[in-house]
């Protein structure tokens, strides 16, 4: 009988395990008036905070070095205008931003701090890439352990160089059509989608073929002056239809984690 009891407790345990959030944090980590988008402190809140994965932009140099940046170029964090494409490696890292003085991270710099403690959902940006480049960037993912755990947005030319290595972001359309392949769906992609479009029809397809859902829930999906509601709502929305992994701005962190 106590056997019983323990292993139904445990079955619980499991269960409420299995439904705890998964925060996936947009733009490199926790960003707020004292952590700057894909950099050192905010990887380290993220990982304080329980952050499930790490949402990480990667722009190409000029001289085709993996940089980890959001935008075309660094006004908003360095006060620089100049382009990540205009530049290289030597010159971006000479750059400190106006919070912290701290300089951008390279790719190995970033995925060296992550290893095992957080995963990588990695947003790769620009059309065309020569094979080097991504070469490199799986490198780096193997030394550090954090290939097969990794999710992977951005271009067509990156989900194809990842497909079967890591797991790929689809929309529900494509997502149909692999099924439609016979493709295994589940080993190869998640859904990935703004909070809108995502209904309990969708939540329930992808439930049927084993594809995790994952809404995109950012600040500039939604009017600046109802962007808290909106994205409360949405997220509540969601809760209940049983979605558990969110790529968030971590300024809704606590709709997600609140009960």
């Amino acid at each position: 009988m106590h056997m019983l009891l323990a292993l139904l407790a445990l079955a619980g345990w499991l269960n409420a395990e299995d439904a705890s959030p998964k925060l996936i944090a947009h733009r490199g980590g926790v960003v707020d008036a004292e952590h700057i988008e894909n950099n050192l402190p905010g990887i380290e809140e993220a990982v304080r905070r329980g952050y499930w994965m790490l949402e990480v932009d990667i722009r190409e140099s000029k001289d085709g070095r993996a940089v980890v940046h959001h935008d075309v170029d660094f006004v908003r964090f360095y006060g620089d205008s100049r382009q990540v494409a205009d530049m290289t490696w030597d010159e971006i890292k000479q750059l400190r931003s106006k919070i912290g003085d701290l300089r951008p991270l390279e790719f190995s710099e970033y995925a060296a701090a992550c290893k095992g403690k957080i995963r990588l959902m990695l947003d790769t940006k620009g059309s065309e890439h020569d094979e080097a480049y991504f070469a490199a960037m799986l490198d780096v993912l193997e030394k550090n352990d954090l290939l097969e755990s990794a999710y992977v947005i951005g271009s067509d030319q990156s989900r194809d160089v990842f497909l079967d290595k890591a797991k790929i972001g689809t929309n529900l359309e494509k997502l149909k059509a692999a099924v439609a392949r016979g493709e295994d769906v589940g080993s190869r992609y998640f859904l990935f989608a703004h909070a809108a479009p995502i209904d309990a029809d969708t939540v329930e397809y992808c439930r049927e073929h084993g594809v995790t859902v994952v809404p995109s829930i950012n600040t500039f999906h939604y009017p600046a002056k109802e962007h808290m509601q909106r994205a409360a709502e949405d997220i509540q929305r969601l809760k209940d239809l049983g979605i558990t992994h969110f790529q968030i701005d971590s300024v809704y962190e606590p709709y997600c984690t609140a009960r």
